[in-house]
């Protein structure tokens, strides 16, 4: 059986009868408790509909009702309260008419009129002063006015982003076309408030996302018991942009992979990237946040601070990007026995915890010169003398630093800090004294780690504009694709794949330093160096069109004489006979004579 929810319908809403009062949102709507006559929002899941769904002649009433208790002042209410009292007892039979009327301080004839009014079962709101004048939100528009603004306001329903003036317009054309007078602006607001649920409103001047953040029920949420048991991954891009190396130009704004521990909030890894998020990325961080960070702390130069986080998660959870779902990532997750799960399609708040740490971040950020801030009305406010002034490898340590203060502050959530939090449970006075282990850690780094495939030349392999060589590629010169993987974090050695194992392959040049692939995007962003064949500077360019237009005049002129020998050649034959053609004689040169010098050009 199909069942039409309509204001006033009788309901038991969490176990109590109520009155539907309206609409709140898709999923939820306010009902009046009968018992407490308490007004509450209730999903549509937590109503029971009566067995026969027939609405009660008193419910309209008794919502008029409390809408008139809710609009009357604490004066008129009292009012109300001392008549009924009194009118309770007269229908008890306690006082006579003439009692009651000298006690509420009216005519008999009166107090007639309010016995007729008084219910027992509605309490003192039958005694309410009903103002005069017009009702709120009673309507006055000419009925076929009405239904053309509400056709109108229908077709904005499901849209998102649009203006107020957008819709009044569409009104405005819709009472011209039908030769009507168009309302104020005001009546066509007070009917958008009216028509539309307030989640709908937003929707409509917000868009679906701030709508949804706004308005769409949470109830419950998931309580991690031990660190490890829950994470939490996201990208975002970085509100602030990097310069090159010798800090002449903006490379642009990174972007950052992060995983949080959700019972400790503590950021279990992350990772710095010049490339949008790709598997990549994701792998990196995850890498970062399984393994020790003493080799990480040293490359920064950072060895005096202590980053004791670390370990395989048993879930980790993410969105539904490309890069959490593709085959390579999910099965490299498989193989080191680490759990998954993606949030359902359109509910940001199911990963809550890294989004707000996100933000947490990016508030420190903001306070960088040369920060872009979150968005433009922001960003407008700021100082133009406000530049950047870091490269990335100095953003990359400059984070790490901030990571570390962020451990060491205390979480508003668990009212400690997250290096706490983590070291009450991994620690010598913790539960356990040692995070999980990885049994094989060049093994686990081996599966999650990039890779490409190369040729192995005579001079070793090139990756990256470096060549690698060790003796051990003797055998194998001359192969072609062959696998290789390499460490994003040390690009000293790379693994390739020889006879079914990866072995390890050093620099060819052992003088050169380590540096990791995100230093080696910057130094190819940051470098000038042009490409074999470019030009090299203007004179160049203008050589070469130079050299185009003596082409092309030259095709010109030879068409052009082709022509002129062809013509006269026709000419010839059609006039041969009346022609003479005077032969030129020819006149042998005279080698006795002294040779003149030659006088002209080309």
């Amino acid at each position: 059986m199909h069942i039409e929810i309509e204001e006033g319908m009788h309901v038991v809403a969490r176990g109590k009868a109520a009155l539907i009062v309206g609409p709140v949102d898709a999923d939820s709507v306010e009902v009046l408790l009968l018992s407490t006559r308490q007004k509450i929002t209730v999903g549509l899941n937590e109503i029971e509909f009566i067995t026969v769904p027939k609405r009660s002649t008193g419910g309209p009433e008794l919502l008029y009702l409390t809408r008139l208790e809710s609009e009357s002042n604490d004066q008129e209410i009292q009012l109300a309260l001392r008549r009924y009292e009194v009118l309770s007892r007269l229908h008890r039979k306690e006082i006579s008419v003439a009692q009651a009327a000298e006690e509420i301080g009216v005519t008999r004839s009166h107090v007639y009129k309010l016995r007729a009014k008084h219910d027992e079962s509605m309490g003192y709101c039958t005694q309410l002063v009903q103002r005069r004048g017009n009702k709120k939100n009673s309507r006055h528009l000419d009925p076929a006015l009405e239904k053309e603004i509400e056709a109108v306001l229908e077709t904005f329903r499901e849209r998102a982003g649009v203006t107020f003036a957008e819709v009044w317009r569409a009104v405005q054309k819709a009472c011209m076309s039908l030769n009507l007078k168009c309302p104020v602006r005001r009546t066509i607001r007070n009917r958008m408030k009216s028509s539309f649920t307030r989640k709908e409103v937003t929707r409509l001047k917000y868009g679906r996302e701030v709508a949804a953040q706004m308005h769409d029920s949470r109830p419950g949420k998931y309580k991690a018991t031990k660190p490890l048991e829950w994470v939490q991954t996201d990208h975002t891009l970085v509100d602030y942009e990097v310069l090159t190396d010798d800090r002449s130009d903006i490379i642009g704004r990174p972007w950052l992979t992060l995983f949080i521990d959700v019972y400790t909030r503590v950021i279990l890894g992350y990772y710095l990237s010049l490339h949008p998020p790709s598997t990549l990325s994701v792998a990196c961080a995850l890498a970062h946040a399984v393994m020790p960070k003493e080799d990480f702390l040293r490359r920064l130069n950072l060895s005096g601070f202590k980053y004791p986080m670390y370990g395989p998660p048993s879930m980790v959870y993410m969105d539904n990007a490309k890069e959490y779902r593709s085959h390579k990532y999910l099965s490299s997750l498989d193989r080191a026995h680490i759990g998954y799960d993606h949030r359902p399609l359109g509910k940001k708040h199911f990963g809550g915890h890294v989004e707000r740490l996100i933000g947490t971040m990016m508030n420190k950020v903001h306070l960088l010169s040369g920060s872009t801030m979150s968005n433009t009305v922001i960003r407008k406010r700021l100082a133009r003398d406000r530049k950047p002034t870091q490269t990335f490898t100095e953003f990359a340590r400059w984070f790490a630093l901030e990571v570390m203060e962020y451990h060491s502050t205390v979480h508003s959530e668990i009212k400690k800090t997250p290096l706490q939090a983590w070291q009450d449970y991994y620690g010598p006075h913790g539960v356990v004294p040692f995070p999980p282990q990885i049994t094989d850690a060049h093994q686990f780094r081996l599966n999650f780690m990039p890779q490409e495939y190369r040729n192995i030349r005579p001079g070793g392999i090139e990756f990256k504009t470096r060549f690698y060589w060790d003796p051990v590629l003797d055998p194998f010169i001359g192969e072609k694709k062959v696998l290789m993987k390499y460490d994003p974090f040390s690009l000293k050695q790379i693994w390739v794949q020889l006879d079914g194992q990866f072995i390890a392959i050093p620099f060819a040049d052992m003088t050169l330093p380590d540096i990791t692939l995100e230093e080696h995007r910057a130094k190819v962003l940051s470098s000038h160096s042009l490409e074999p064949g470019s030009f090299g500077d203007a004179q160049a360019a203008e050589a070469h069109s130079e050299a185009g237009r003596i082409e092309s005049t030259s095709i010109k002129k030879t068409r052009a004489a082709k022509k002129q020998l062809a013509a006269k050649v026709e000419y010839q034959k059609e006039f041969s006979s009346a022609v003479v053609v005077k032969k030129e004689k020819k006149v042998a040169p005279d080698y006795s004579l002294p040779p003149k010098p030659f006088k002209g050009g080309v």
